[in-house]
């Protein structure tokens, strides 16, 4: 028997600052995850075929978003004047949270993320304005 599929407009994103204070909640039009690992090929001396080995190289984030407020621009200009400064930019602890049909919940966390590459975009008088960024972080666990 088939059961229904998880509807991508399920997903909430918070936003944690490492100050663990201000949490900004974003509901994103798109969120996708990709690890970054890395498959290291070799062929050693007598053998047929070759062996692999993937290196555990973290997490990269995508976030897509239509503009509801200013926190999230203001968030990016606090990393400016970070960088701008000298100074390393806030981490933020990101919690991907999806509702599942039966009532449960699946939570991932990405402690320490780093938050880079904003995006936004007013195409024209009659559509939104849409917001990208991207992140990367070193692992992800259960919440």
């Amino acid at each position: 028997m088939s059961k229904d599929r998880i509807l991508g407009s399920a997903a909430r994103i918070e936003l944690i600052p490492g100050n663990g204070k201000a949490v900004m909640t974003i509901e994103v039009d798109g969120f996708t995850k990709t690890q970054k690992h890395e498959i290291k090929s070799r062929n050693p001396l007598g053998y047929v075929g070759e062996h692999h080995q993937v290196v555990y190289k973290g997490w990269e984030l995508d976030f897509k978003l239509g503009k509801v407020d200013t926190q999230v621009s203001e968030f990016f200009k606090t990393l400016d004047d970070a960088l701008l400064s000298g100074t390393s930019v806030p981490r933020v602890t990101v919690i991907e949270t999806i509702k599942h049909f039966d009532g449960s919940n699946e939570v991932w966390v990405y402690p320490e993320t780093v938050l880079h590459s904003y995006k936004s975009d007013a195409a024209n008088a009659a559509d939104e304005i849409k917001e990208e960024f991207k992140g990367a972080c070193n692992r992800r666990v259960r919440g």
